[in-house]
C-alpha cells in the first residue's frame, strides 16, 4: 500500500462526511471459503460460554449473544494466541497487518498510543439466525482519543444469495446512514474499515431459501479491555454453557 494511498484512508477515516473506508476483494473467494469452513465447524463443536472474555490465556469459544430472549445471533470469540503459523493466523494477520500500517501514523498522540495499547485484539465473527439476527443501534467506543480506533469488518457470505437484508448500517457524524450492502452491492471477502466511535446497528436478517449460508461476518482486531483473574474466573464459572442450562431449568 503506497503512502498516498494510506493517507486517502486516513482523511476518510477522520471525515464527519465518512469515518469508513471500502476494500473491494480484500480476501479471494478461496481464503474466504477455507476461513468460514473453520468457523463453521468451531461452531458447532466448540466449548459454549455466554459471556465475553478477554484475557491473554483464554481459549476460543461459542457465545450465545442477543441483546433481548429472541434467539438472534452466535459469536464465536477467536484470540490471537491461539492461532500462530496457520491458515487461520495468515488469514488473521492480513487484516491486521492492514490496519496497523494505517494507525502508524498516530501512534505520536501520545493519548492514542495508549488507548490503543490498553486494548487486547480479538476477532469477533457473527453468524446471524434466520429472520430474527440482528443488532440494535450502538457504538463500540466512548473514550478519550478523537483520532480512530479501527474496526476492520469483513463480509463472509453473499447478500441476497445466502441472506436477504441484513444490512449493516453505519451512522456518520454528520447524520447520514449508510447501508453498507446495499448503498456499494458489496459481496462476500470485501472489507469496510471504520472508527470505533460511529454507531453503527445491523438490521434484520432475513431467510434467503434453501442451501443459504446466512449472513456470516468477522470483526478482526476488535478491541476491549483485558479481565481480571477473577473476573476470568467468574465468567467461565457463571456464565459457562452448563450453568445456563441449569439456571434456564430452574426458571421453568
Amino acid at each position: 500500500m503506497k503512502e498516498r494511498d494510506l493517507v486517502k484512508i486516513r482523511d476518510d477515516l477522520q471525515s464527519p462526511d465518512k469515518g469508513y473506508f471500502l476494500i473491494r476483494n480484500f480476501y479471494g473467494q478461496d481464503e474466504v471459503q477455507h476461513y468460514l469452513s473453520y468457523c463453521q465447524t468451531f461452531l458447532e463443536n466448540g466449548p459454549v460460554i455466554h459471556d465475553r472474555i478477554n484475557s491473554d490465556t483464554i481459549k476460543d469459544y461459542v457465545h450465545p449473544r442477543s441483546h433481548d430472549q429472541v434467539n438472534r445471533t452466535t459469536r464465536i470469540y477467536q484470540y490471537l494466541h491461539n492461532h500462530q503459523n496457520s491458515s487461520v493466523s495468515s488469514f488473521l494477520k492480513k487484516a491486521l497487518d492492514f490496519r496497523e500500517s494505517i494507525e502508524q501514523q498516530w501512534l505520536s498522540d501520545d493519548v492514542y498510543k495508549s488507548e490503543k495499547e490498553k486494548l487486547q485484539d480479538y476477532v469477533i465473527v457473527t453468524s446471524y439466525h434466520g429472520n430474527h439476527g440482528m443488532l440494535p443501534r450502538h457504538r463500540d467506543y466512548s473514550g478519550p482519543t478523537t483520532l480512530p480506533l479501527i474496526q476492520f469488518w469483513v463480509l463472509l457470505t453473499e447478500p441476497e444469495v445466502d441472506y436477504k437484508n441484513g444490512n449493516i448500517i453505519i451512522h456518520t457524524d454528520n447524520g447520514e446512514s449508510i447501508y453498507l450492502e446495499r448503498d456499494f452491492n458489496l459481496k462476500s471477502g470485501d472489507a469496510v474499515i471504520f472508527n470505533k466511535r460511529l454507531e453503527h446497528e445491523v438490521e434484520p436478517t432475513r431467510e434467503a431459501g434453501e442451501g443459504a449460508q446466512g449472513r456470516w461476518t468477522v470483526l478482526i482486531g476488535a478491541r476491549a479491555e483485558r479481565d481480571t483473574a477473577s473476573q476470568v474466573l467468574y465468567k467461565k464459572v457463571r456464565h459457562s454453557n452448563l450453568a445456563h442450562r441449569l439456571a434456564s431449568w430452574i426458571k421453568r
